[in-house]
């Protein structure tokens, strides 16, 4: 079925969340809709390409956590496609379309109250080629649990990660399942609800080595599964295309400024308010609506943000970054450790 051979190429100094809609009241102390309104009423005349509006909460309390400060120090090896066959590239591709068997790719999880995108846009990507590569034989939703907790390389956990050491921890270390928050889903299910006040941060979970008690596994090195490779994509625009075409989504990071808050359709280009940080999604696509090429991307802000979950974004120009640090990996089917932490 992939007709490609991955090579790696050490590229500089390289090193080596959750589903569906908000839980619980989003009302609390603060107004649910005024503030995406006042951002929205100041964009729109602004926005060409996309439309502004009101999203369920406050822009304070949608979170972001990617560390793009040092891009170049986390970046894995480069990884080269020698193809052996040549295609022609369509114009539009959405991965939920080309794999309607792995029904994770059409999930949208929630961050919640916590700088986690990092590890639930890895945990997604991880999800969604296992099942892909497989075939739709085996199908394994990994969480974000293990990343925020046990990987120390990553980052701060819930003040935020990189995005090549977790790829690199699924290679060397595994990573176990996870269900939505507060669910019975998975070994661990995500740890963290949505923000209930403006000043609400939420503390990194402990790392742990038994799944909750509720679910088939007792000891979470049993239910880890491994990648066999991970790599970075170049920053070219043609080639993180092939990879998303070839072998299924890709991580990305990029700055988020304050408009993309009140971000509800359409191919979202920055054109309004300061940075709020680095923030990081799967790309599952790309296409182009009314003249404007975008990439079509997975968000971790729940159901009820942009397009049911989903975004656009401009794509061959790095805007905001957004081509600048993508990862990608491949699964290992076979192996098993026994790793303690």
């Amino acid at each position: 079925m992939f007709r490609a051979i991955l090579v790696l190429a050490v590229v500089g100094q390289a090193a080596f969340a959750q589903y569906g809609r908000p839980s619980g009241s989003q009302s609390g102390s603060f107004p649910p809709y005024e503030a995406t309104i006042s951002i929205a009423e100041k964009v729109r005349p602004l926005a060409t390409t996309w439309t502004p509006g009101a999203n369920p909460l406050p822009p304070n309390l949608y979170r972001t956590g990617a560390k793009r400060e040092d891009l170049e120090k986390h970046r894995l090896p480069l990884g080269i496609l020698v193809v052996k066959d040549h295609i022609v590239l369509p114009e539009r591709f959405d991965a939920r379309d080309r794999w309607p068997e792995c029904t994770s790719l059409k999930q949208i999880r929630n961050q919640g109250c916590c700088g986690s995108c990092w590890a639930i846009s890895a945990a997604e990507t991880f999800t969604d080629r296992w099942c892909i590569h497989s075939e739709d034989k085996d199908q394994f939703s990994f969480g974000a649990y293990d990343l925020l907790s046990c990987c120390h390389s990553c980052g701060d956990g819930c003040q935020g990660g990189n995005l090549g050491p977790a790829w690199q921890f699924w290679v060397q270390r595994g990573v176990s399942s996870g269900g939505p928050y507060n669910s019975r889903q998975g070994c661990h299910p995500y740890p963290v609800d949505v923000c209930h006040s403006a000043d609400e941060d939420a503390d990194t979970p402990k790392c742990t080595r038994k799944c909750q008690s509720m679910y088939n596994v007792t000891n979470v090195s049993d239910d880890r599964r491994f990648g066999r490779v991970a790599y970075s994509v170049s920053q070219d625009e043609e080639r993180i295309k092939e990879e998303i075409f070839r072998n299924g989504p890709v991580q990305a990071s990029f700055d988020v400024y304050l408009d993309f808050k009140a971000y509800k359709t359409g191919v979202y280009r920055h054109v309004f308010g300061p940075m709020e940080g680095g923030h990081a999604v799967k790309m599952i696509g790309w296409g182009v609506e009314n003249g404007t090429k975008y990439w079509l991307c997975s968000n971790s802000w729940g159901e009820d943000w942009g397009e049911r979950g989903f975004f656009k974004i401009v794509r061959g120009e790095n805007h905001c970054g957004i081509e600048s640090d993508v990862h990608a990996g491949l699964p290992h089917y076979a192996k098993r450790d026994q790793i303690d932490y």
